[in-house]
């Protein structure tokens, strides 16, 4: 028996046939007696980042670590991960299932998108899915965004992961192609996988969006951060200063 099989077998004894998350791990814990496998990606997933995961990625953009981790540090969005969240989301979607797992790659959904990828279709009777312009107010936060994700899968599901940001760096689902997959499930499937999959499309995504020689300028020298800042961030880059963020991440990481 493996640990999807298990879960089956005890569903109709849950409440509604859903699980709760003070029942979840329980049964893990007995999955885990019987020495099971972890479900979904949950053994196999990359957290942090190595040296060598750094030093590759400068190879590739033809820069130096320390130009790297100056623009990932700033561009990332903190961690790339929502960890022991199985419980909370296996209800969701079920054992196994897409969202399964121990960890998750951090989303965020973005209505105006999946408005914008479905042609406004579901835009009357799912407003808090898709709506015709940016609005602040739709986003839960944390791992709600999984909820709001599972919930436009129902409606679309193509649409729905090209409408979600990934990951530390935060890239749209329908950027995929710039990140260096073929099609949006490749691209979660790798962003699923591992932190260092993370890194590896942000250097994709520098290299396709031709960054590249703007991220080789970076010193420590605030202006000399302004053309990766400016065309990767848009013309709030000042304001948000993040071209004086990515000099000083810089200079840190120089030191380092």
């Amino acid at each position: 028996m493996d640990r999807t099989a298990m879960f089956e077998a005890l569903r109709p004894f849950a409440p509604d046939r859903r699980f709760t998350d003070p029942m979840v791990p329980l049964i893990d814990a007995v999955a885990d007696a019987f020495g099971l496998p972890p479900a979904g990606n949950g053994g196999a997933v990359q957290l942090e980042l190595t040296e060598k995961d750094f030093a590759d990625a400068a190879a590739r953009l033809e820069c130096s670590v320390a130009q790297i981790k100056a623009v990932f540090e700033v561009e990332a969005s903190g961690a790339g991960w929502f960890t022991d969240v199985r419980g909370d989301i296996l209800a969701l979607d079920g054992e196994g299932g897409f969202i399964d797992g121990a960890h998750l790659p951090k989303i965020l959904f973005e209505a105006h998108i999946f408005d914008r990828e479905t042609g406004g279709r579901f835009r009357a009777t799912h407003p808090n899915l898709s709506s015709a312009r940016w609005n602040r107010a739709l986003y839960v936060g944390g791992q709600g965004e999984y909820e709001r994700l599972h919930r436009a899968m129902q409606l679309d599901r193509t649409a729905a992961l090209r409408s979600a940001s990934w990951g530390a760096p935060q890239i749209m689902g329908f950027n995929h192609a710039l990140a260096g997959f073929d099609t949006v499930d490749a691209f979660v499937d790798a962003m699923k996988s591992g932190i260092r999959a993370h890194l590896m499309a942000f250097v994709a995504f520098v290299e396709n969006s031709g960054l590249a020689p703007a991220l080789r300028q970076v010193t420590t020298y605030h202006a000399s951060a302004v053309p990766f800042a400016r065309a990767y961030n848009g013309s709030g880059y000042a304001k948000n200063e993040y071209h004086i963020r990515i000099a000083r991440a810089f200079a840190k990481w120089s030191r380092a």
